[in-house]
């Protein structure tokens, strides 16, 4: 089941890495599972995603787009469920069994192409000319190069139902101006304005995105130098104000909101009208717009200064393509993924289901044919491009984890086991644990 906590953010530590040192470029393995090349210039390529029917079914057209155009070319295509995705991603290339061309995640990009798993795409040859400035880099890896690259962006935002805000006669924050303090009080007042039940926002505290705008406008970031870039201070500080939520009444009690946060998309208090904020990647925008029918608003996250300028949003892949190091025929993969991120005529197919296309060539061909809900999407990443700030360090090998250790830690905190104070340290502990 696609929950909303599973939709805010994805990652469980990767099983089975440990046999990828012995399938780098440098493995006797031949890769790429069963694919090749001839010599009359044929190639045979497996193509392996996670995704959902939409996905399944835009990638398989995309596919025989591309076939068609290329009749040399045969793909082979695995799609899969997030659930299971990686576990077999990983015995596959313990068994040199691994796909030519695979959806990457960035919670597992260091994992793969820090042991010679994954090719460096710039230098076999993919134009990334007309990638918007900063977008490239989100999937650069120091001794690899350019391990993946991003198959649509996203930014971190929050999505309102206009509706309960109108409910509650409280009017929608100017997010260029909003501050944290301002989010709380706004939620507040929709919760006292309103019939039990109805509160202003979701519980936010085990959010991993929030938790990264949070620290970067704190001066810090979630990692830096292949460990944790932030302090136990800021820690603290984080769960000082997620307590602060729970206890103003801004978010259901700590109970409800575990509950929330394990429904379903279509049933969470959110898509129901029970609560008038919550976060999302844009990339998520979509699905969150069609729950509600008037309609959702998406905002900037609030920051320490009053001034969107300093959000220190970032643009992130909402996922990635990569090509095996051990490719059957690396030409012929690093010619598909330039087709699926470079070609107009893939991004039509493949529209924004991915995340809005990093090729400003493709995201300009589409946009004419997007409807409402895509549209906000679209129009939400080129709000913040002036603001954004520098992209963040690749989650580190063992940083997979970081959801779990956030969530772990909060919800102790929200039921009273432990001190925000305690939660920070061992927020920070953890994840020293899991980067060691």
């Amino acid at each position: 089941m696609f929950t909303r906590r599973k939709a805010l953010a994805l990652g469980l530590a990767v099983p089975g890495l440990a046999g990828l040192a012995a399938c780098g470029p440098n493995a006797s393995s031949g890769g790429g599972g069963g694919g090749g090349g001839a010599e009359d210039g044929s190639a045979s390529l497996r193509v392996a995603w996670w995704g959902n029917p939409t996905r399944d079914e835009n990638t398989q057209n995309v596919a025989d787009a591309y076939t068609e155009a290329n009749p040399d070319v045969t793909l082979s295509l695995e799609p899969g469920e997030w659930s299971g995705y990686w576990d077999k991603l990983a015995t596959q290339t313990a068994g040199g069994d691994f796909p030519d061309v695979v959806q990457m995640d960035e919670k597992y990009l260091a994992e793969y192409g820090q042991r010679g798993a994954l090719l460096d795409l710039a230098g076999a040859g993919l134009d990334t000319s007309d990638f918007a400035p900063g977008s490239v880099e989100v999937g650069e890896l120091p001794e690899v190069g350019l391990a993946a690259i991003n198959s649509g962006l996203n930014a971190f935002a929050f999505l309102l139902n206009p509706v309960v805000f109108k409910e509650a006669g409280v009017e929608i924050p100017d997010d260029s101006t909003w501050t944290w303090d301002d989010l709380v009080d706004t939620a507040v007042k929709i919760s006292e304005n309103t019939p039990d039940g109805t509160w202003g926002m979701t519980q936010m505290g085990t959010v991993q995105g929030l938790f990264q705008v949070y620290v970067r406008q704190a001066g810090q970031d979630q990692y830096k130098d292949g460990g944790a870039g932030f302090d136990a201070a800021t820690g603290t500080a984080w769960f000082e104000w997620v307590k602060q939520l729970q206890d103003s009444g801004a978010c259901p009690e700590a109970s409800l909101s575990v509950e929330d946060s394990a429904k379903s998309m279509d049933q969470s208090f959110f898509a129901t009208g029970k609560v008038a904020m919550t976060v999302a990647w844009s990339n998520q925008v979509v699905a969150h717009d069609g729950l509600v029918p008037e309609g959702i608003v998406v905002l900037r996250p609030p920051s320490m200064s009053g001034s969107s300028a300093d959000a220190q949003l970032w643009y992130k892949a909402s996922m990635y393509w990569a090509v095996s190091a051990n490719a059957s025929n690396p030409e012929a993969a690093v010619a598909f993924v330039d087709y699926l991120v470079n070609s107009p005529d893939a991004g039509k197919i493949l529209s924004v289901e991915r995340g809005v296309p990093g090729n400003l060539t493709v995201r300009e061909a589409i946009v004419p044919d997007l409807d409402e809900a895509n549209t906000k999407a679209v129009d939400f990443l080129d709000l913040i491009e002036s603001e954004l700030g520098s992209a963040p360090e690749i989650t580190p090998q063992g940083g997979g984890q970081f959801e779990d250790i956030l969530t772990r830690a909060g919800e102790d905190m929200l039921f009273g086991t432990i001190t925000p104070e305690e939660a920070g340290q061992r927020l920070l502990d953890e994840l020293d644990a899991a980067l060691a």
